[in-house]
C-alpha cells in the first residue's frame, strides 16, 4: 500500500473506533512505514491485523480532521514491455565497424548506432574535452548478468559496499538476471565499445541495475522503491520498458523524480496503438511531464526511415530511435538479435546520460534530445513531430553549436517543453 502524503497540521486524532485503533497501532509498528523522500511516498506495509480498508477509511478520517491531502493505493503488479528476440547472431557480424571506428566484431552489423549518427557524438564529446565523470544511467528491469564479458566493467559501484544496484522487490543488492530482459537493455545503452568482443554500447555510461521485477512483473511498491533509489544515489536518467494502469500517486511520483533533474526515459510498447486514443502509463505521462521523454520504434534501415507499425505512438512520444534488428547482450555471455521499443529507449537514454556527462540535466538533456531529432517520421496514425534520435546534433546543442540543418526539424510545442 502506498499513500502520498501533502501538509499537516494540528494534533492526535480522536479516533474511537476499533478499526481506527488497529490501524494506529500498525502505524506504531517498527518496519510498518517506508518513507520515499525523493518520490514523497510512504509505503505502509500492513503485517499486522488491519486491513487495507481499514487503514484507508482512518487516513481519510486524518486528511479531514487535520488539513492534509494523500493519494493512497493498494500495491498492484506491472507488467515488463518485452522485446522479441532471436538466440544468436548472424554470422556475417564479424570484423568490426570501419564507419564507427569499433573494433567489436558485431559492431560491423549495428546499423542503429550509424543511423543515429553515434561516432560523431563520442568524438565530439571527446574533442570538448570538459572534465567530466561517467553519468550515470538506471536501467529499470529484471536485473543483469554481472558477469558478462560485455558489462563487467560497465556498472556503477555504491561507494559503500561496491554493490551495482539494488533489488526493490527483496530489499537486497541481488540484481541477478533470470528472463534476460536487463541484460538485453543494459547491452544497448551501454555494452563497453572497442574492447574486441562482442557488441559497441550507445554511451560509456556507468550502468546502475535496479531489479524491480521477476519473471516480466513487478509491483508498484518495488517500482517506487527502485525510483526513489536511483535519485537519491546520483543516476541522471533511467530507462523504463514497462506498463501499468494510471494512478495519481505514479504521476506525481515520476513528476517529483524528474524536478530533481532526473531524466525519465519511457518505451513506447509494441501494441501498435494509438497512445492518444489508449493511453499507456509510464510513457504517456510525457504530455503532463516536460522532462520525461517517451520512445518509440523507428525501422533501422538506411534512408528514409518509419515508426515501426508495431510499434505504439502518439502525441506523449516526441522521439523515436530504431528498433529493429538491435542486437546487445543476452544472459551466459551470449548475443541476441531483436526488435521492441525495450531497444529504442536505452538508446535515448544513453545519450541522455551522455549529455548529463557534459554538465546538462534535466530539462537542458530533453531540449538537446527534441531539437536534434530529424524530420518527423511517417506512422499508421499520422502523429506529427515524431523525429528520430540524432545523437551528433543532440551533443551539438549541449554544447551551443549549430547543428546539421538537413537532419533537424523545429521543436514540437504540444508539450510546451
Amino acid at each position: 500500500m502506498m499513500a502520498s502524503v501533502g501538509e499537516a497540521s494540528g494534533s492526535k486524532l480522536p479516533f474511537v473506533t476499533q478499526d481506527d485503533r488497529e490501524a494506529e497501532q500498525c502505524f506504531l509498528r517498527d518496519g510498518m512505514v517506508f518513507d520515499l523522500p525523493v518520490v514523497k511516498v510512504q509505503v505502509i506495509e500492513a503485517k499486522c491485523s488491519a486491513s487495507y480498508t481499514q487503514i484507508l477509511n482512518y487516513l481519510r478520517k486524518a486528511e479531514k480532521m487535520l488539513d492534509i491531502r494523500f493519494d493512497c493505493e493498494p500495491d498492484s503488479k506491472i507488467t515488463l514491455t518485452t522485446a522479441n528476440h532471436r538466440v544468436g547472431t548472424p554470422p556475417p557480424c564479424i570484423g568490426g565497424n570501419t564507419h564507427l571506428g569499433t573494433n567489436d566484431p558485431i559492431s560491423s552489423c549495428q546499423r542503429n548506432l550509424e543511423r543515429i549518427r553515434i561516432r560523431e557524438a563520442w568524438e565530439l564529446v571527446r574533442s570538448a574535452k570538459r572534465n567530466s565523470k561517467k553519468a550515470i544511467l538506471a536501467i529499470f528491469d529484471g536485473g543483469v548478468d554481472a558477469t558478462h564479458p560485455d558489462l563487467v566493467n560497465q556498472f556503477w559501484r555504491d561507494p559503500t559496499d561496491g554493490s551495482i544496484g539494488y533489488n526493490s522487490l527483496h530489499d537486497n543488492r541481488d540484481v541477478t538476471d533470470h528472463d534476460g530482459h536487463g541484460t538485453l537493455v543494459a547491452g544497448v545503452a551501454g555494452a563497453e565499445t572497442n574492447n574486441g568482443i562482442g557488441i559497441a554500447g550507445v554511451a560509456d555510461v556507468q550502468l546502475m541495475i535496479l531489479k524491480w521485477e521477476h519473471d516480466g512483473g513487478g509491483t508498484s511498491t518495488s517500482l517506487l522503491k527502485a525510483l526513489d533509489f536511483a535519485v537519491k544515489m546520483g543516476a541522471v536518467a533511467s530507462v523504463h520498458s514497462y506498463a501499468f494502469t494510471h494512478h495519481e500517486i505514479f504521476r506525481k511520483a515520476f513528476a517529483d523524480a524528474a524536478a530533481t533533474g532526473h531524466v525519465i526515459v519511457a518505451s513506447a510498447g509494441n501494441d501498435g496503438k494509438n497512445l492518444d486514443k489508449f493511453p499507456q502509463y509510464p510513457c504517456s505521462y510525457a504530455q503532463r511531464i516536460p522532462s520525461m521523454l517517451c520512445v518509440a520504434g523507428s525501422t533501422s534501415t538506411k534512408g528514409p526511415g518509419t515508426i515501426a507499425s508495431w510499434s505504439n505512438v502518439g502525441t506523449a512520444v516526441e522521439i523515436a530511435a530504431p528498433g529493429v534488428n538491435i542486437h546487445s547482450t543476452a544472459r551466459n555471455g551470449l548475443y541476441f538479435t531483436a526488435w521492441g521499443t525495450s531497444l529504442s529507449a536505452p538508446q535515448v537514454g544513453a545519450v541522455a546520460a551522455m549529455l548529463g556527462s557534459l554538465g546538462l540535466e534535466g530539462q537542458e538533456i530533453t531540449d538537446a534530445i527534441i531539437k536534434s531529432r530529424t524530420a518527423g517520421l511517417s506512422n499508421k496514425f499520422n502523429v506529427p513531430d515524431v523525429g528520430e534520435l540524432d545523437a551528433l546534433n543532440a551533443v551539438r546543442i549541449a554544447l551551443g553549436l549549430p547543428t546539421g540543418t538537413s537532419t533537424t526539424s523545429t521543436p514540437s510545442s504540444k508539450n510546451a517543453r
